[in-house]
């Protein structure tokens, strides 16, 4: 499955987040499939921190602070963090900071991952966003393609559609600069643009190393709980899979004789009547599947199939297939070339982080950010009082 960790994919959704009053939050999608990593995350706009006034109650706000200064004890004008020796300012940091912890929460919360658990690699998130804006915004001026007069004044209005009032309240609320909030909203141009330029075409031969599809026979080595078997146990699964792949081998029509023994044998998730949950197999991307059975599943031409593939859920027979369709993944595949361009800038960029970033306090600042936002929000509600009468 994919990793939740997508700093390009997660920026240019959150760069719409403040457009939005209502809050939310995204839900972790489940698979079936025993050959998953991770939990999927769409980096659902929607998730926002919460506006519940209940939220983060030990928390006793300060509204005479700006948001900077009363979660973490700075100001917005800071710079926190240089990207090939530009700097990026402490409002945008904390806001892609709370953004991921914000995501992390909203997919794992639920799990019982806590941000504490998790603040360095949730800090080293924010890093990536704040630098792949910059690394993106360079791309954009090397390759001549930075954002039009209409795309810039595009954004402005997607900045002011629900009024000043409201662009004022989510300035206050956040903490962000007026600079900041264009910085934002003119993501998704730099990105557009970027993608044109850098990855104008797409092949077969480009989608075919991208994209797969496969059926799979499973025969697993762990329990429900993810614990080995005993060494017995392995054995004998190790030696019924060996027995299935040299049936399949001498199979006169192969895809026939997988499905039988498929449908007969396969440990993949099942439903309560006991059928396959995924009979028709899997189309999967990279990073999708664990490492050694997308390697196998790429290695494979269609109509072939593997030998046994190991990896931590068991043994694997695969069976490549043909993508139906394979052109429906053209902007996928360009948004992920334009992802693995991205990040190959990243792993050779000069980063220079400012102590007070690296000495932050995750977990606290957070709640006291979440508890400033929740405080701005509900002062700005009319009271009882002041909501209009009823005909």
């Amino acid at each position: 499955m994919k990793n939740w960790k997508r700093p390009l994919a997660l920026c240019l959704s959150l760069a719409l987040i403040l457009s939005l009053c209502a809050c939310g939050g995204g839900d972790a999608d489940a698979s079936p499939d025993p050959s998953a990593t991770a939990q999927t995350t769409n980096g659902d706009p929607s998730a926002q921190p919460s506006a519940d006034p209940s939220a983060a109650p030990s928390v006793e706000v300060d509204l005479s602070q700006d948001a900077l200064a009363f979660s973490a004890g700075l100001s917005g004008a800071d710079e926190l963090l240089t990207v090939n020796g530009t700097g990026i300012s402490a409002d945008l940091t904390l806001y892609w900071l709370a953004m991921s912890c914000n995501n992390f929460l909203s997919q794992y919360g639920m799990f019982g991952l806590t941000l504490t658990d998790y603040a360095d690699i949730l800090r080293d998130d924010a890093v990536s966003l704040c630098a792949y804006n910059i690394l993106l915004r360079q791309r954009a001026a090397e390759l001549g393609c930075l954002p039009t007069d209409a795309q810039v004044q595009q954004a402005r209005d997607a900045m002011m559609a629900q009024g000043q009032e409201q662009y004022d309240l989510l300035k206050t609320a956040y903490g962000l600069s007026d600079d900041a909030m264009e910085y934002i909203f003119t993501t998704n141009a730099y990105y557009e643009n970027v993608l044109a330029a850098s990855v104008p075409t797409v092949t077969d031969e480009m989608l075919g190393d991208y994209v797969y599809q496969v059926k799979h026979i499973l025969f697993k080595t762990v329990d429900d709980n993810r614990q080995p078997l005993s060494d017995e146990e392995i054995a004998e699964k190790k030696k019924q899979a060996e027995d299935t792949l040299a049936q399949l081998q001498a199979a006169d029509d192969l895809s026939a004789k997988f499905d039988e023994l498929m449908n007969a044998l396969s440990e993949d998730g099942r439903n309560s009547d006991g059928a396959l949950a995924a009979p028709d197999g899997y189309t999967a991307t990279p990073g999708e599947m664990v490492p050694e059975f997308e390697a196998a599943a790429f290695a494979l031409k269609p109509g072939e199939i593997s030998g046994l593939v190991e990896s931590t859920y068991g043994y694997h027979i695969i069976l490549r297939g043909e993508v139906e369709d394979i052109h429906s993944y053209d902007d996928a595949f360009r948004e992920h070339a334009l992802d693995q361009q991205l990040s190959g800038l990243l792993e050779s960029a000069q980063l220079t982080r400012a102590p007070e970033l690296d000495a932050l306090d995750v977990p606290s600042f957070y709640e006291r950010y979440a508890a400033y936002q929740n405080a701005v929000m509900n002062q700005a509600q009319p009271t009882e009082s002041e909501q209009p009468a009823g005909d």
